[in-house]
């Protein structure tokens, strides 16, 4: 694998947005931006859940109001990561805190679908004075809390070696190895 990451990383294509003194820090300016989106609107739909905030205004309607700008955001963040991989190959490809990164990302994904068909199949949700379940306050809570440790592992990507240790393949790499 570390044969085809370095091969990848000698392309033109790659080499070209590596070198680019606008590609990586634009791709991540933009990449931090919907991140932000992402977890402001999680974060509010959550707070409502919870019943912490938005008060008068539907479970359903809170969904409906943040979840485009989530979804959107979401695609953003895969095209930009997509740049991001494609200029630093081996850095990301080869971080352990990408791949947890990326697993609970999956998880994130499934876990808002599921509530999504929760909130659309469940009338009452509708009601403005209509409470979350106790199981969707805790995954309301668990959902932000999993946003922030995406948004962690995402910063610990550049620090891989620093944070797994020898764990990491990527210190190896660097070691010569």
């Amino acid at each position: 694998m570390v044969e085809l990451l370095i091969e990848l990383s000698q392309s033109p294509l790659s080499l070209a947005m590596a070198t680019s003194p606008w590609v990586v820090p634009t791709m991540q300016s933009i990449h931090i931006m919907a991140i932000a989106v992402v977890f402001v609107s999680v974060l509010i739909t959550a707070l409502r859940v919870v019943g912490v905030s938005w008060g008068g205004v539907s479970i359903r309607q809170t969904v409906d109001r943040f979840a485009p700008w989530a979804w959107t955001a979401l695609a953003l963040l895969a095209l930009t990561g997509v740049i991001l991989i494609m200029a630093e190959p081996i850095r990301e490809l080869m971080a352990i805190s990408f791949w947890v990164k990326m697993a609970l990302l999956v998880a994130l994904i499934v876990i808002s679908a599921r509530f999504m068909r929760t909130v659309r199949v469940n009338a009452g949700l509708a009601d403005t004075e209509a409470k979350g379940t106790p199981q969707m306050r805790v995954t309301a809570i668990v959902t932000v809390a999993m946003v922030v440790i995406i948004i962690f592992m995402g910063r610990f990507i550049a620090y891989d070696p620093l944070i797994w240790g020898s764990a990491s393949p990527i210190a190896s790499i660097y070691a010569g190895s």
